[in-house]
């Protein structure tokens, strides 16, 4: 038995174009990144100085529970009827603030209806919310 070892050349891999396109690649992403705005996304973020808190009378409260019930202060009121009774009780007040109740299992749509009026009204609304226990 004759075993001929073959004689096989060696294969390389040729890596001087590899490390080209690697070095363009890297010097691409830097310029891309450069160019990148970190402010892309525009917010209104919180001033770190406290504000003068709003004075109890000029605070009209917005109470919407899980009937759908509309109260303003605690008085009753229907939604047909919610834009002339926030108008009457905001016009008493200099600068009144729209602080809103609502109950969770409210829709979106709710809370929505309700934007839009104090939008209307150029009303300054606040949502109440509970603490997460």
């Amino acid at each position: 038995m004759n075993f001929r070892k073959r004689n096989r050349e060696a294969s390389e891999v040729e890596t001087g174009a590899l490390a080209d396109i690697l070095f363009f690649l890297l010097m691409f992403f830097l310029m891309i990144s450069t160019l990148a705005s970190p402010d892309a996304i525009k917010l209104l973020l919180p001033e770190t100085a406290k504000p003068a808190p709003t004075p109890a009378n000029e605070v009209v409260r917005l109470t919407v529970d899980e009937n759908r019930n509309y109260f303003i202060d605690d008085n009753p009121v229907d939604f047909t009827n919610l834009e002339t009774a926030l108008t009457q009780a905001v016009s008493a007040k200099k600068a009144a603030t729209l602080i809103v109740r609502m109950d969770r299992n409210q829709t979106v749509q709710e809370l929505t209806n309700v934007y839009d009026l104090a939008a209307k009204l150029n009303l300054s609304m606040v949502m109440a919310a509970e603490k997460k226990k």
